[in-house]
């Protein structure tokens, strides 16, 4: 059966919040969806943390573990799709939990419409996006600005997109992933790109616009905290770059 237009996405604004309070926050909403055919969106931003997923590898790691104790970095190693992620303040993390089947998606075109929605997020801020076959998530020229990895569950599509709004890029030398074939995987940023400010709120705003537009969606209920997640406070750790 195909979803009512009516069918709300329930978005949760989190602000910067613990990477391990949302991926238990992430398991309860795949649990809850099961029941469902709305979906569920999470956007936040993470204190300074390693996520590793299927494609990821520890040698994608430059630092040893000694070191990554020192820059104030713990590593987790997550289900889902694609390789070695740093998430920072200045990251936008959008964890998207969608039942695919009552949309009629297969994991390629779900893929591909997280992908499109990045790039027309970056259209909005005057910004060229585009995908490579080699590579997964959006480029701007060969630099990677935001990264797609899903995971599924009883066919609920969860985890999602991260979008590099204006992070510092210093600690991202942390990274050592094969990139584009003639290229080493670099990481960018809108502000870094625009050489100018690209207000968070505003790309929260856009992305979920991009989102109900590429699923359907035409109404949705908004909340800014969850019994899951802990209080939020501002981090404080600063994370020098590896080098």
């Amino acid at each position: 059966m195909s979803p009512s237009p009516l069918d709300p996405l329930e978005i949760y604004l989190l602000g910067e919040v613990s990477f391990d309070d949302v991926q238990r926050l992430q398991r309860r909403l795949v649990y809850d969806l099961g029941e469902t055919r709305g979906g569920a969106l999470i956007l936040c931003e993470h204190p300074p943390i390693l996520s590793v997923g299927r494609s990821g590898s520890r040698a994608h790691i430059r630092a040893d573990d000694d070191e990554l104790r020192e820059m104030g970095l713990s590593m987790r190693w997550v289900n889902r799709g694609g390789g070695c992620l740093l998430h920072l303040p200045g990251q936008l993390a959008a964890y998207l939990v969608m039942p695919l089947e009552p949309r009629e998606l297969d994991l390629g075109r779900y893929l591909e419409t997280l992908h499109t929605v990045l790039i027309d997020v970056l259209a909005e801020f005057d910004l060229h996006g585009r995908t490579w076959p080699e590579q997964p998530g959006v480029f701007l020229n060969h630099s990677r600005v935001g990264s797609v990895g899903v995971a599924v569950n009883r066919w609920i599509a969860y985890h999602g997109m991260t979008l590099n709004v204006g992070p510092f890029l210093g600690p991202f030398d942390v990274l050592h992933e094969p990139g584009l074939a003639r290229w080493p995987l670099r990481q960018t940023s809108m502000e870094a790109q625009r050489q100018r400010a690209a207000p968070m709120a505003k790309v929260r705003e856009s992305l979920i616009r991009h989102i109900e537009h590429g699923f359907g969606l035409v109404r949705h209920h908004l909340y800014t905290d969850h019994p899951l997640v802990r209080a939020k406070a501002r981090s404080n750790v600063y994370v020098s770059s590896f080098g």
